[in-house]
């Protein structure tokens, strides 16, 4: 008979539309299997690797008529244009089904090297057919490892397709325990969430039940994430590493002696192969089929799931900090977040070696800006002006061992980004920004008004020094970092005189009772370089009239400031006087300060000159520690009253004088700096003070500034709700104010 030759057509022929003759199976000629790399033409197609099934006929299983999906019958037309991205391939494709154009592509996909990671995933899978049913139906096929070797090909081209991947390992897996041939070790890789549990992870369990052994923590682990129960959150997909580490804990600390389960009284595997062409099913039963399946039982699932959701728990704030960071990659703020235990080992491999960086400034006590510190850490160093980074880059140090002198908990304000701290060595790792005691703040203050006194004469002598060291290590109540911190505040100082000006505002906070002590130790600062300058006689004397002591009872401090043990044997009582030049008060003879021999009294008379001549040329004496000047403020008269809050639920936190202040101020949005200033005075406040005040409340309360600009004064009003109640208002005179 003669048929039409419509090869180059892709349109159906009116004889396709017959029905079709079958021929009895003996009249067909039987497929072949072509052995790889061996050579096959299919219509005008060459195909020279082989591994496919040529021919007419080869029943699935059940079947006597219907083909196995994977077979390539010659006498089915090939069309001239392909279909090469699989639009007329249905979810299980067979070769007899396709359509003419699929059939080109995939004898296309054969005929070239079959790794093009692009083509259509479709035609991988019915190649696929062929290899299953090679290495799941043949009997001891002597091609068995050139096919196992071009399925694991296969996987590393096509394995990002996950429906492939998963397919193509059950069938390595299914194989091995067919062939009896079981890995020395498990390769036990699993997709999270599996429809079931893999084979050969179930092979892995039975075999450790059944010998007696612990379930190694891997191999649980791999357990937990098969198994289709488990919530897989994303800690536990980005730190898969650390998420092992901590699971393997885990199960150590909470099973000693290993997790078993006693093979009693479990059922036995069964494992029937399914293929993935859906032509066959295959009973396996591995061992014999004595090998027990755990899988079906609550234990030791049940507590090793619980362990694995607790170990994503303690991963939470490393997976939010990684996931803030360009392309995920870890920093010294996200290693902070691990647990204790991992934290200094995974900062082995990160960028620029921070913690390294960290010991050798700490070592050296050098110095470093704010700005700086927190790009070693990690964050972003132009949002570090703000105090809850500030507190942040604190927490961050401290969960290392490892904290700064400009940690805003124990400083008076925040730190300017380009301030200079230093880095000191923790006595341990802390999880959360430390707090200072009740015993520090008192102690710091003294510390910084002693420094105040050193200062005054120009430069921190080493017996200065010595003497604030002592100071530091005999203080009742101070912890060992307290100590170590105040040591390295009086470091940074001493490289930077104008940081200890803003404390001499702060004398009012030094109780009663303790300014006479206060006093002596600042009298005994002052002496303890074996000198006395001008310009510490005039501070001294000025902080004397800050604390409100008798004038007085400061030159009878300096008289007795040196015990008489110390007195030089050559007769000579004074202690050493150091003027500066130009101001030397007439008539009063200066000795100047020996080098060798320490000082042991003080000259009354002499005293008095210089306290004298001192307060005639404050000008001249005048350093870095001189207040700022405060212009003349027309004050309200004293009968003239304005409103204040009092207990108003807004101001939380605030004293009254600045709660009263912020309620004037939040009645506009903007205010000159006059106006500003006038307001602020009128509060009995210093307006710098007063704005560094009222911006750290606000930092802590709201996390943003309430004041800005410096003029205008820009007011952050918002922030204060119109609708919170306010409470019945205190009057009160302005010159009455009281602190």
């Amino acid at each position: 008979m003669l048929v039409p030759n419509t090869a180059g057509s892709d349109q159906p022929r009116w004889f396709d539309r017959l029905p079709a003759v079958r021929a009895s199976p003996a009249a067909r000629q039987s497929a072949h299997w072509i052995p790889p790399n061996t050579a096959a033409m299919v219509g005008s197609h060459d195909i020279p690797a082989g591994m496919i099934y040529l021919g007419e006929h080869l029943p699935r299983q059940g079947s006597s008529t219907d083909p196995e999906n994977c077979l390539i019958d010659p006498r089915l037309t090939v069309g001239a244009h392909g279909d090469p991205l699989g639009q007329t391939m249905g979810y299980w494709p067979s070769y007899s089904s396709i359509s003419p154009a699929a059939r080109k592509s995939y004898l296309d996909w054969l005929a070239g090297s079959r790794s093009d990671p692009d083509a259509y995933i479709g035609y991988v899978f019915l190649y696929f057919y062929g290899l299953e049913r090679r290495l799941m139906l043949e009997e001891s096929p002597p091609d068995a490892d050139g096919v196992v070797a071009e399925v694991c090909r296969l996987l590393q081209v096509y394995g990002g397709n996950g429906s492939f991947k998963r397919y193509a390992g059950e069938l390595l897996s299914a194989y091995q325990l067919k062939s009896a041939q079981l890995p020395e070790k498990f390769d036990l890789e699993v997709q999270e969430n599996s429809y079931e549990i893999p084979i050969m992870l179930k092979v892995a369990l039975g075999m450790r039940v059944r010998s007696g052994e612990a379930i190694e923590p891997d191999l649980l682990l791999a357990y937990v994430l098969a198994d289709p129960e488990t919530r897989v959150r994303t800690p536990a997909r980005r730190a898969q590493t650390l998420l092992r580490e901590l699971f393997a804990e885990a199960v150590e600390k909470q099973h000693p002696n290993g997790v078993r389960v006693p093979a009693a009284g479990v059922r036995k595997l069964k494992v029937n192969y399914r293929a993935c062409s859906g032509t066959f099913d295959l009973a396996i039963r591995p061992f014999g089929g004595d090998l027990p399946d755990i899988t079906n039982r609550s234990e030791p699932i049940g507590g090793a799931r619980r362990i694995f959701d607790d170990c994503t728990d303690r991963l939470d704030d490393y997976s939010r900090m990684l996931g803030r960071s360009e392309g995920l990659k870890p920093s010294l703020a996200a290693v902070a977040q691990l647990p204790l235990g991992l934290r200094v080992k995974n900062c082995e491999t990160l960028a620029g070696s921070p913690l390294r960086r960290l010991q050798e400034l700490a070592s050296n006590d050098a110095l470093i800006s704010i700005q700086k510190l927190a790009e070693l850490a990690g964050m972003d160093p132009d949002k570090i002006a703000a105090r809850a980074k500030q507190k942040e880059l604190s927490a961050i140090l401290g969960a290392f061992g490892y904290a700064h002198t400009a940690a805003p908990s124990f400083s008076l304000k925040s730190a300017k980004p380009d301030e200079l701290a230093m880095v000191f060595v923790l006595e341990r790792e802390a999880d959360a920004d430390p707090e200072p005691s009740q015993h520090y703040r008192p102690m710091q203050l003294s510390i910084m008004l002693g420094m105040v006194i050193a200062f005054a004469d120009g430069l921190l002598h080493p017996l200065e020094e010595r003497r604030l060291f002592d100071k530091v290590d005999g203080a009742p109540g101070l912890s060992r970092d307290e100590r170590v911190r105040l040591k390295a505040e009086i470091k940074v100082c001493a490289a930077d005189a104008s940081r200890v000006v803003d404390w001499t505002k702060r004398i009012g906070d030094v109780p009663g009772d303790r300014r006479e002590d206060l006093a002596d130790e600042l009298v005994a600062i002052a002496a303890a370089d074996g000198t006395l300058h001008a310009r510490e006689v005039s501070k001294l004397d000025k902080l004397f009239r800050l604390m409100d002591l008798d004038e007085a009872s400061l030159y009878s401090r300096l008289h007795g400031s040196v015990a008489p043990q110390t007195r030089r044997g050559d007769g000579n009582d004074d202690l050493p006087l150091v003027i500066p030049a130009g101001i030397q008060p007439p008539g009063i003879p200066v000795s100047p300060a020996s080098p060798r021999a320490p000082a042991t009294r003080v000259d009354i008379s002499r005293l008095e000159a210089i306290r004298r001549e001192t307060r005639s040329t404050s000008s001249v004496l005048a350093d870095i520690f001189v207040d700022e000047a405060e212009p003349p403020i027309e004050l309200q008269s004293a009968t003239e009253e304005i409103e204040t809050s009092n207990g108003d639920a807004r101001f939380d936190g605030l004293e009254r004088r600045y709660g009263w202040l912020l309620s004037q101020l939040i009645e506009q949005r903007t205010w000159t700096a006059s106006d500003f200033e006038r307001l602020v005075r009128g509060a009995d406040l210093m307006p710098g003070a007063a704005k560094q005040a009222l911006n750290d409340w606000s930092l802590d309360r709201f996390d943003e500034l309430v004041l800005d600009g410096q003029d205008p004064v820009i007011v952050n009003a918002s922030l204060f709700s119109e609708a919170t109640a306010q409470s019945p208002s205190l009057t009160v005179s302005v010159e009455g104010m009281s602190a």
